[in-house]
Parts: C-alpha cells; sequence; structure tokens
C-alpha cells in the first residue's frame, strides 16, 4: 500500500513470527497485547489478533488500558500476574514508565508501535528482543495511526478489516490522507462514522480492566459487515455508553461557549469543566474547530488526578507535543506527551497548577 515504509513492516512481521515461533516451542502463555481503548487502540489490537491467528492458532490475550491517563502500574501488574512468552503495546508512550519496560525485558520480548512524540531509551538499541517503531522518528515526523501500521501487517485483508480501519481513520481524523476507501458508498461511511464515534468514546466512561464492549463487538467479526451487528447487546451497551457521554458533552458545551463569547479576541483558550466522565479531550477537539486559529486547553479533575487536553485549530502551528515536552523539563508531571496537533498532561494538584500557569506563559 505504499503509507508505511516497507522495511518497518517486514522488520515488525519477522519480529512477531519469530518470537510467537519460540513461544510455540516452550508451549508458553500466548502472546498479551495491550492496547489504549480508543477507536485507533481498538481496531490495532484487532489487526494484531488477526495477524497472530493467521500465524497460529491460539488467541492472544487482549488488555486494555481504559483511561486516558495510560495507567501502567495496573497493566504492569496484569502482566507480571500472568507470565505471557510475548508483549505488544499499541498506541501508547510507554516510555512514560521505563522501569516497567525494563521489568518486562527481563522476563520476556516486548514490541512497541506507538505514534506519539516520545524520546525513547537508548538502553534497548541493540536488544535483539525488543522492537520498537514510531513514525515520527522513522517516517520524517508523520505520525501514522497505529491503527495503519497493523493493517499493513495482515497478509490477507477481508473487507471487514477495511471497515475497521476506515472507523479508526475517522477517529484520528485520518481518512482524507489515505485513498482506499472508494468502493464504500456515502451511506456505508456515515453508518461506519456512526459506530466508530462510539467505539472511539466507550473508554471515556468504562473503569474496568477486563470487559471492553467495544473490542468485543470487533471480535464478534467473522467477515461479515460490522453493520450487520448493530443490534447485537455489544453495540447497545456502547451505544448507551455513547449517549450518556453525547448529552453530558451538550451540556457542557454550551457552557464553556457562553464563557468564551464574553472574552474578547482571546489569544488561547484554557479552561476548566466538571465532569464525573473524563470529557476534556473530546470538548477540546470540538472546540478546535470552532476557533481555527487559537490553542484550545481543557482540564479537569478526574478521580485524584488533574487533567488538561490540549488541540490546536487548523491554523496555528505550534507543537503541543513540544509545548509539553517543554513543561515536563521544569515541572514535575505523572505523563505527558502527544502529538504536534493533539497532546495532553496529567499531575497531581499542586504541580498541575503550576503547569497551567508556565504553559500560559509560554503560549
Amino acid at each position: 500500500m505504499g503509507y508505511i515504509k516497507e522495511e518497518l513492516i517486514n522488520k515488525a512481521r519477522e519480529f512477531l513470527k519469530s518470537k510467537i515461533k519460540s513461544i510455540n516451542d516452550v508451549k508458553k502463555t500466548p502472546v498479551f497485547i495491550i492496547y489504549h481503548g480508543d477507536g485507533d487502540g481498538c481496531a490495532s489490537a484487532y489487526f494484531i489478533r488477526n495477524f497472530i491467528r493467521q500465524l497460529d492458532d491460539t488467541e492472544p490475550v487482549l488488555y486494555w488500558v481504559p483511561t486516558t491517563d495510560f495507567d501502567f502500574n495496573n497493566a504492569e501488574g496484569f502482566l507480571s500476574e500472568n507470565d505471557p512468552g510475548l508483549a505488544v503495546f499499541l498506541d501508547m508512550p510507554v516510555f512514560n514508565n521505563i522501569e516497567m519496560l525494563i521489568k518486562l525485558r527481563k522476563k520476556i520480548p516486548v514490541f512497541i508501535y506507538d505514534h506519539h512524540r516520545t524520546e525513547p531509551a537508548t538502553i534497548f538499541q541493540n536488544d535483539p528482543e525488543f522492537l520498537y517503531i514510531n513514525p515520527v522518528i522513522d517516517q520524517a515526523g508523520k505520525a501514522f495511526p497505529t491503527s495503519l501500521f497493523c493493517y499493513e501487517l495482515l497478509q490477507n485483508r477481508e473487507t471487514t478489516d477495511k471497515e475497521v480501519l476506515y472507523m479508526a481513520l475517522f477517529t484520528e481524523s485520518w481518512l482524507d490522507r489515505v485513498a482506499l476507501f472508494k468502493e464504500f458508498d456515502k451511506d456505508h461511511k456515515e453508518e461506519l462514522k456512526k459506530i466508530a464515534r462510539r467505539i472511539h468514546s466507550s473508554f471515556l466512561i468504562q473503569d474496568m480492566n477486563t470487559t471492553h464492549y467495544a473490542m468485543n463487538l470487533l471480535k464478534r467479526l467473522n467477515n461479515k459487515s460490522i453493520i450487520d451487528y448493530m443490534d447485537s447487546r455489544e453495540y447497545t451497551i456502547i451505544n448507551n455508553i455513547y449517549n450518556l457521554i453525547l448529552n453530558e458533552k451538550r451540556w457542557l458545551m454550551k457552557k464553556l461557549i457562553d464563557e468564551i463569547s464574553s472574552i474578547q479576541k482571546p489569544s488561547f483558550i484554557i479552561k476548566r469543566i466538571e465532569s464525573k466522565i473524563r470529557l476534556c479531550g473530546i470538548i477540546a477537539s470540538e472546540l478546535r474547530w470552532r476557533y481555527p486559529n487559537l490553542i484550545i486547553g481543557i482540564w479537569q479533575r478526574w478521580k485524584d488526578r488533574y487533567y488538561c487536553e490540549l488541540r490546536r485549530g487548523k491554523y496555528s502551528r505550534i507543537d503541543l507535543a513540544l509545548l509539553v515536552s517543554q513543561l515536563k523539563k521544569r515541572i514535575n508531571l505523572i505523563t505527558g506527551g502527544g502529538h504536534p496537533e493533539a497532546a495532553a498532561f496529567t499531575a497531581k494538584k499542586e504541580e498541575f497548577f503550576k503547569a497551567i500557569e508556565r504553559m500560559k506563559q509560554m503560549l
């Protein structure tokens, strides 16, 4: 297809094939796929699962990271308890927890594909049991979505796979950059977008490590169109979750827009929301289209942490990943990173407000 460099695809295929063969030779626990629970992460895990099942008849174990703060402590504990033969991380800045990777790598091989801007540790550079691929590093800064990479890994692709890719790229705002979907008519595309919104948003309200209804819906696909499953139990559940989120978002958006309209000629927008649902990212993403020249920052307290999601309007050229990286050098953040167009950071209360004030000065 030509989107991801063929050498990277081949390197990943050979690495996964060799490690899976080694697992089978010693009859070790199967591959564990740890994925981000948004639309891109779900689709990526779905494709890697299919790729592994094409090589081997064992079922990979799927473990989703349910919140956008990338809480790796639970994931690390789960991996330690189950002792897999190979750990695959998808769509997550895993180098935010380098200690976890070092401990894991002492036991098992590790494969990572991530498209967030990051600075990987040099400790793994010559390790044949560790493979890290990031298009920001390997393809001149282009943050190709994880789902596109994992789709290209597949050697046997069905129409269903293309539907899943379409939905993932829609949630990543990448559809206009990938010309693969000419056979889908307008009505078909609109139905896929409808499902994609529900798959993507379901991770914002769930807080369970073992049940992911969005992935359960994708796992049901057996070369049948995902549209055929819109009356299924899994779809009903993620649709209910989506409607709950949508109603909350509408109320918060009205309040925010009223507040912003009272500001004359803002140079940026940094606003707080209050909600039991982790909504700052979705709201920041929607506001970026309403204010195309501005940087948007929406923050909230959620559980015991403070979160800020940053987006830039389409005419802004400020690199948000670089902005967060500069904050991390000065302030003790729990996590922080992203892409030039979208980034985020998390911190405890005192450090968070230091970061907010410092960011306003920088902007």
